[in-house]
């Protein structure tokens, strides 16, 4: 009786064993074939189902620069996978707005996008007399406007316009924020002969936009003197007209 029962335990054994080398000798392709499965569904719900598709846009940054002009211009593809959606191609296109500097395009998930801009700031008006143009820092005129706003006005004529508004742009940053504040407009025929019209009919002559900083220097330091013209345009050898006793 021992003996049988011994062996059936045995039996019981090898046949536990048997199944667990089964087990184990299967075990690699159940768990393969479960992450092609979970692969495979998530290829479908990131690619190609609706679940993480495009349903809106959100924008920040924008403060003059119209909300539904930005969404226009980003032609965001609605119903289109997230993943599918090229990011770089709508921030350019929300960088042909004039009054805007820079955008960048992010994935809000779900199933939005999320565009930042950057707005240009206006540093100088330039004007020819008629109208009135809104200049940043980098010389980029971006939006006209009817009335001269508080800032440096800037007549700039001849037909190198481009670069003389960048050089003048050049200039008003060069200058401390109080002289800044005085100057009431900026005459450039070219891009050599810029002259600040000052209150009290002072001018400064400033000349090209070389050395600038030297030449914002050497003003600071001239007009504790009073006259009616500085001039800088040779920052080693200033010169001032009109000089009261």
């Amino acid at each position: 009786m021992s003996q049988s029962t011994d062996l059936a335990r045995a039996q019981q054994r090898f046949a536990r064993r048997q199944r667990l080398v089964r087990w184990r000798g299967w075990l690699p392709w159940t768990v393969g074939g479960l992450l092609v499965v979970l692969g495979g569904i998530t290829v479908w719900l990131f690619y190609f189902s609706s679940v993480f598709a495009v349903s809106g846009v959100k924008v920040s940054g924008a403060d003059t620069v119209p909300v539904a002009t930005i969404t226009q211009v980003a032609e965001a593809p609605t119903g289109t996978p997230l993943v599918k959606v090229d990011l770089g191609a709508i921030a350019e296109r929300v960088r042909t707005i004039q009054a805007v500097a820079d955008a960048q395009v992010t994935r809000a998930w779900p199933n939005q996008l999320k565009i930042v801009v950057t707005e240009r700031v206006p540093v100088v008006v330039v004007t020819d007399g008629r109208n009135f143009e809104l200049v940043d820092a980098a010389g980029v005129a971006f939006k006209t406007v009817p009335a001269r706003p508080g800032l440096p006005e800037a007549l700039v004529v001849g037909s190198r316009r481009d670069v003389t508004i960048r050089s003048v742009v050049t200039v008003s940053a060069a200058l401390p924020v109080k002289l800044r504040s005085e100057v009431e407009s900026i005459s450039a025929a070219s891009p050599d002969s810029i002259t600040l019209n000052l209150g009290s009919k002072v001018k400064v002559v400033w000349g090209s936009s070389d050395d600038s900083a030297r030449k914002a220097e050497v003003l600071s330091v001239l007009m504790r003197r009073e006259a009616t013209v500085y001039d800088v345009s040779a920052p080693d050898l200033p010169v001032t007209k009109g000089e009261k006793k």
